[in-house]
């Protein structure tokens, strides 16, 4: 009682149309184990942001969620941990899937800065960095110091959680 989900996560190095099938097949076959004992299961095909083939990548495992979508009953429910796209707002139309209750983003490696950037053009995806949450912290800041960066991170990252692609 009280637990909502838990997640997969796999990470795609290129674009390999049949390997990203795969992940994505074995993804969705986890998140139906998942909602049969009731939670929502977090599926996330993170795509290495220093993929050479980064952006032909999404766009294979965009059209693979796609598809798997339309598996799903009415009342099957997940969420997607996806890495922030080349293309802005390419997972706009999983945002507004009747399936999907949440896109969250990754940072992947980027910067904090870079990964606002990103987040702040990608219309209803929210943030779910932990990288780039933590940058910056040492263990060899003070207490004050530390919240202050970490006050300062959590800020940030809301904010282009609430700009959402305006």
């Amino acid at each position: 009682k009280g637990v909502f989900g838990t997640k997969m996560r796999s990470v795609i190095k290129l674009a390999n149309k049949e390997g990203i099938k795969q992940i994505v097949e074995q993804q969705f076959s986890y998140g139906q184990q998942i909602m049969k004992k009731g939670l929502i299961p977090i599926l996330e095909p993170e795509i290495d942001i220093k993929s050479p083939e980064k952006a032909e990548a999404e766009a294979m495992l965009h059209a693979e969620l796609v598809e798997s979508l339309k598996m799903l009953r009415k009342d099957q429910k997940l969420m997607f941990k996806l890495t922030l796209p080349n293309q802005d707002n390419l997972y706009e139309d999983l945002v507004n899937h009747p399936n999907v209750v949440r896109v969250v983003a990754l940072s992947g490696g980027y910067t904090r800065d870079e990964a606002d950037a990103i987040l702040a053009r990608q219309t209803g995806v929210v943030a779910s960095f932990s990288r780039a949450l933590t940058e910056g912290l040492r263990d060899d800041l003070t207490q004050n110091d530390f919240d202050a960066m970490l006050d300062g991170s959590i800020g940030e990252i809301f904010e282009a959680s609430k700009l959402g692609g305006k």
